[in-house]
């Protein structure tokens, strides 16, 4: 007689597990890092980050935002319409003859 091992059932990955393992599939790092960023937010929210964890998973989530912001930034550099609205506006003088 064969000796039969139970068939192990796998848990569906959650919906925020698949959203940051498609962004590490996608090869998109500001992809990657805005869900790896709403990730650890989503979990400070809840709640189920411990004592420990706390602190160096604040500090990785600023780095992350700023990371994010650096791309944004760079991107927008090469977009016309970015730049129009960065650049700032002359002073109007409307006592000039």
């Amino acid at each position: 007689m064969v000796a039969r091992t139970p068939k192990t059932t796998r848990s569906k990955p959650s919906s925020r597990s698949r959203r940051v393992s498609n962004a590490a599939a996608s090869g998109d790092r500001r992809r990657l890092l805005v869900a790896m960023r709403n990730l650890i937010a989503e979990k400070l929210d809840e709640g189920s980050i411990s004592s420990r964890d706390l602190a160096s998973l604040t500090k990785r989530l600023a780095d992350m935002s700023a990371e994010i912001e650096a791309i944004d930034k760079a991107s927008n550099e090469h977009d016309p319409a970015m730049q129009a609205l960065d650049t700032e506006d002359e002073r109007l003088d409307e006592h000039e003859d």
